[in-house]
């Protein structure tokens, strides 16, 4: 009980919560602009906070058009955040196009974002077009990554097979990243160097033993040379599934580069190896796992 009392009494201290401040985020929570306005009027401030949010933030979060409206036009600053990132994210999660058009008409920042997760993210995870377009429009980067995976956009699009926003976001501006080649290096790579980075990157959902099947995903043995997603009953991804053709040295150098970035919609949410030596050391190591060793490029 004495460590909550501290906790409360710190905050108090550290976020003065007048009669004003009380007054203006209880309406702005209801929608109510004469109250807001009486506040106003009382000496409220437009940015204050009520330790988690302003009252802009507030009114978009419960859906109040006419309170965010009063609030801007009285000085309200549309980027200021709240614990939980700036008022364009609710409005985005909430997928109320009048709000997002307002705030970004007010110079919300179309990359606005929480956790390295941004707006964009949001509207394409839930298969929202009209709001992907609003916020590429207003200058979203369409190629924008969050997490240590590396997640874009268009992998978030593939994925949940939002196909018309899929189409959108290529036709505006997405960049499919991909390596230098790796053919050259391969013959100097280090194959028992290659085993460690499998064990360390791969073994904890793969095996790599003909006789063990699958783990928690494809069993990797003979894997180069092998057609892609063609082991029965995996339950490939779209994504792989379409790329088709066999596991070439250059392929198998694109996939493991940045899975989610080079082949958007797969299923190997990994961050990938980008050190051009490690993943060559990785694929001359899964070269070697076969009963007929893929020729070397040269060979």
């Amino acid at each position: 009980m004495r460590v909550n009392l501290i906790f409360f009494l710190a905050l108090f201290l550290l976020f003065p919560f007048t009669s004003q401040a009380a007054a203006i985020h209880d309406a702005a929570k209801k929608g109510d602009v004469a109250a807001i306005t009486a506040a106003l009027e009382a000496g409220a401030d437009v940015n204050g906070k009520d330790v988690f949010a302003t009252p802009l933030y507030h009114a978009v979060k419960g859906g109040h058009l006419e309170a965010a409206k009063l609030l801007i036009n009285r000085g309200a600053n549309v980027e200021t955040p709240s614990i939980w990132g700036p008022p364009l994210l609710p409005a985005v999660f909430d997928g109320r196009i009048e709000f997002v058009s307002l705030l970004l008409a007010n110079g919300a920042d179309p990359n606005a974002q929480f956790q390295s997760k941004t707006a964009l993210h949001t509207a394409v995870e839930r298969g929202w077009l009209d709001g992907v377009k609003a916020l590429v429009e207003a200058g979203a980067d369409v190629n924008a990554q969050f997490s240590v995976k590396h997640q874009t956009p268009i992998h978030l699009a593939k994925l949940n097979k939002h196909s018309d926003v899929a189409d959108y976001l290529m036709a505006h501006g997405v960049v499919l990243p991909k390596p230098a080649p790796i053919s050259a290096k391969l013959a100097a790579a280090d194959v028992e160097k290659g085993r460690a980075i499998f064990n360390s990157h791969c073994g904890q959902c793969h095996f790599i033993e003909p006789e063990k099947g699958r783990k928690t995903a494809a069993n990797l043995w003979g894997v180069m040379g092998r057609g892609k997603a063609t082991l029965p009953d995996e339950g490939y991804s779209n994504a792989l599934q379409a790329w088709g053709g066999d596991w070439t040295y250059e392929d198998m150098n694109t996939w493991l580069y940045r899975p989610l970035a080079t082949t958007p919609g797969n299923f190997m949410e990994i961050s990938g190896i980008e050190d051009d030596t490690e993943r060559a050391n990785l694929i001359v190591y899964l070269r070697t796992q076969s009963d007929k060793p893929l020729p070397l490029p040269g060979n």
